[in-house]
């Protein structure tokens, strides 16, 4: 495709780091020494604004898209370890894995970040190097301060010492975020207008939480069948954290539904701003062009082309069904549509558990031929890179569960707005289903684009069932 603007040069991208000068609470940010320096390296950094130099301590997961993962043996992220060895545990904001750093500061693990910079200051003043001349640990005492002020003065850092300590303690290659692995995994930033945050990652990181919980609780008393002996005032508490976690994830599923529904709102107005109605041809022309130059840029992100199929069949089905409602006698035809899409949700149920079984088949395999002592290097490794792979298409498949259901919400309130015009909700429908057979139309990377997709596939037999409806309607 041709342009107007001339041929412009690009350069290098230079990794830069951004943070904020305690002097003046100025944002800042710098270029990364290179080479990078190692984890928890002290960098004096000047305030472009205050001029004044202050420390950060430098870990490579503030680069942006790094992701902290162990590697497998053949090299690739791997998430299930079927090696035996005991993973670290996952502290909370209220109970962290460790507490040296805010020791270090001396405030609460509850502390504000108004209190954190407080204490900074009051004794960064009294254990400067400078100050305490004749102390040789002086020095060695005043970076531990800055690695302490630095982790916990920036929320996003905190929040992972809290969940899994200091870096310098992390495993071999780093901690495993199942919120990180996820937005890095499927889709990545890119995706988060369209998809938002996949929960189930909170969900994983809980029951893990959860687990270690267990595991350092007192041995409790079981009754005849084995069942653990809970006193009313254990049972209150249990029912009363359900119903708070209940309503937690109410209230951010739905602060992220409102959001995914202003970005489609947003979208599609390109189209129903534009358009003097649904025929227009040159208005529709550039309305698929511009679906398409977003999908084939979309579909080189990880999972990129799985997720915009999943995608763009939930955009095109919902369409359809608002479309069908409107336009056949008594609403029949979105009746159908309807039935057509609890169906999918029943199939793909069906799938992801059958996806997980065969996940569980394996280890139980890995961990028979453990305990028989008969399994060698390349058959542990062989079943352990299985294990990966099965892990995440059971991942993918539960992800994709979500957000189907995530997108059907969102969808059903873009188009049944109460505030719009019948006339521009229609308008969204023909945009949204552009969008979403662009999508749809995505192949991966190395396909020839000769075969279906499985949601293809279904568009397809949904289209004919809908030919038949209405020759049996005639």
């Amino acid at each position: 495709m041709s342009s107007t603007y001339p041929t412009i040069d690009s350069s290098p991208v230079h990794p830069r780091i951004i943070s904020s000068c305690p002097q003046c609470n100025t944002q800042v940010e710098f270029l990364v020494p290179m080479p990078p320096p190692r984890p928890a390296s002290i960098l004096n950094i000047r305030c472009h604004k205050c001029r004044s130099i202050f420390n950060h301590a430098f870990y490579p997961t503030q680069l942006p898209n790094v992701v902290s993962a162990t590697p497998s043996a053949s090299g690739s992220q791997s998430f299930f370890s079927g090696n035996g060895r005991k993973g670290r545990k996952i502290g909370t904001q209220d109970k962290p894995l460790e507490t040296r750093y805010y020791e270090i500061l001396s405030v609460p693990v509850d502390a504000t970040t108004d209190d954190i910079k407080k204490a900074y200051r009051r004794l960064a003043i009294k254990l400067h190097p400078d100050k305490n001349p004749n102390d040789p640990e002086a020095e060695e005492r005043f970076k531990e301060l800055a690695i302490a002020y630095q982790t916990l003065s920036d929320p996003q850092l905190r929040k992972k010492y809290n969940e899994f300590g200091p870096k310098e303690s992390a495993p071999e290659g780093g901690y495993v975020d199942p919120e990180e692995i996820f937005g890095s995994i499927f889709g990545g930033e890119r995706f988060v207008p369209i998809i938002g945050h996949i929960s189930l990652a909170r969900d994983m990181k809980a029951a893990m939480q959860e687990a270690d919980e267990e595991q350092e609780a007192p041995q409790v008393e079981r009754d005849a069948k084995g069942r653990p002996v809970v006193s009313p005032e254990e049972k209150a508490k249990k029912e009363e954290k359900a119903r708070k976690d209940a309503a937690e994830k109410a209230e951010a599923r739905k602060e992220r539904v409102d959001k995914l529904v202003e970005n489609l709102e947003r979208k599609l107005g390109i189209f129903t701003e534009s358009a003097t109605g649904p025929g227009d041809r040159d208005v529709m022309r550039s309305w698929r062009e511009i679906c398409a130059l977003e999908a084939e840029d979309l579909k080189r992100e990880s999972y990129g082309a799985e997720l915009l199929n999943a995608i763009g069949f939930v955009y095109v089905s919902k369409a359809k069904a608002h479309m069908a409602t409107n336009q056949t006698f008594m609403g029949v035809g979105g009746w159908l549509h309807n039935v057509q899409g609890k169906y999918h949700v029943f199939s793909e149920t069906v799938s992801t558990l059958r996806s997980a079984i065969e996940l569980k088949t394996v280890f139980d395999q890995l961990a028979a031929a453990e305990k028989a002592g008969n399994l060698s290097p390349e058959e542990k490794k062989r079943l352990e890179e299985q294990a990966a792979e099965k892990g995440l298409q059971a991942l993918f498949k539960g992800a994709k569960l979500e957000i189907e259901s995530v997108l059907r919400e969102t969808c059903e309130r873009v188009l049944t707005d109460p505030s719009i015009p019948r006339s521009k909700a229609e308008l969204r429908a023909v945009a949204l289903q552009v969008l979403g057979e662009a999508y749809l139309n995505v192949r991966k990377e190395g396909e020839d684009g000769r075969e279906e997709s499985e949601y293809v596939k279904v568009e397809t037999k949904q289209s004919r069932e809908k030919d038949y409806y209405r020759a049996q309607q005639r």
